[in-house]
């Protein structure tokens, strides 16, 4: 989708130069005096408008969907490098958790539509904002969902238990059969059959509401797009006091069965990158925990 170019008021401009200098499509140039629009090429990142010292410049379409919250009010401030404490981020980063015990109270509406207007403040590839966001409002569309994940990794299973199949997989150079079955073929049957035993929920863990993150098509790199805009829900909603989880299990699902994928509500051109499991936590976390430390390389030249 084209972005409208930036409208510059000659009158207002004070010639500073910043829009230019940090416009990344050089779509604003500077003569030195005053900046003008001589390109075409705006993602409309909107730098120019953010930087500019005079407010001389403004967007062809200023809708701001992160504006407004139902739920909290945002200060409005602009945070510059620097002035947010850095103790605090981290407290936050280090105190969520992957939350397998929810309570069954629902979360509302509200709630669910900050998660995605906090999700959409994140970066994205060439400014392309291409996510979606199809949400799951109630435990009976997560476990109706559940359900279509379920029966995916039954056939998968089957398939995994046939040992001539996993070795003519092996033999024309796919070693994927055979790694599911050595590292993830046990675990999935015990969570089936407690599913079909009495409901027990391995997969989503009991939550209330989900939100599959999805991209339409055209973006850069949509599946980092969508895990940063996850990023930002799962420290939001734990700022808001809900527990999440990531469920891969749902997002390969969707990746090899276009079935599952509609079964969720995405249209066959969009592509499910990640699956959140949202919910009031069912328990108490008291201590942070230790991370093993990376292996790290530095370059000086």
């Amino acid at each position: 989708m084209a972005s409208p170019l930036p409208i510059i008021d000659p009158e207002a401009c004070v010639g500073c130069g910043a829009c230019a200098r940090l416009c990344p499509s050089g779509t604003i140039a500077f003569d030195g005096q005053r900046a003008a629009v001589k390109g075409t090429d705006c993602i409309g990142c909107g730098h120019c408008r953010a930087v500019c010292p005079a407010a001389a410049v403004t967007l062809g379409d200023e809708e701001n969907y992160a504006d407004t919250f139902a739920t909290f009010t945002p200060s409005g401030k602009v945070v510059a490098p620097g002035e947010f404490s850095p103790e605090l981020l981290v407290d936050l980063l280090r105190s969520r958790r992957s939350c397998r015990a929810f309570t069954e109270k629902a979360v509302p509406g509200p709630m669910l539509e900050d998660l995605i207007r906090a999700a959409v403040t994140a970066p994205s590839g060439t400014n392309s904002q291409a996510w979606t966001f199809t949400v799951l409002t109630s435990r009976a569309a997560v476990a109706g969902f559940g359900e279509v994940v379920a029966g995916f990794f039954r056939r998968l299973n089957r398939i995994a238990a046939m040992g001539l199949a996993r070795k003519a997989y092996a033999l024309i150079g796919r070693p994927e059969l055979e790694n599911y079955y050595r590292e993830y073929y046990a675990s999935v049957a015990d969570a089936l059959a407690a599913w079909d035993r009495d409901r027990t929920d391995r997969l989503f863990h009991g939550a209330v509401a989900a939100v599959i993150i999805g991209s339409r098509p055209g973006a850069s790199c949509p599946a980092e797009d969508a895990l940063l805009a996850a990023q930002n829900m799962l420290l939001t909603a734990h700022a808001m006091g809900l527990g999440t989880c990531l469920i891969g299990y749902a997002v390969e699902a969707m990746r090899h069965d276009r079935r599952v994928k509609a079964a969720a509500g995405l249209p066959p051109e969009e592509a499910a990158h990640a699956v959140v499991a949202l919910g009031w936590p069912d328990a108490n976390f008291l201590r942070q925990t230790a991370r093993r430390r990376p292996v790290v390389r530095y370059k000086t030249a």
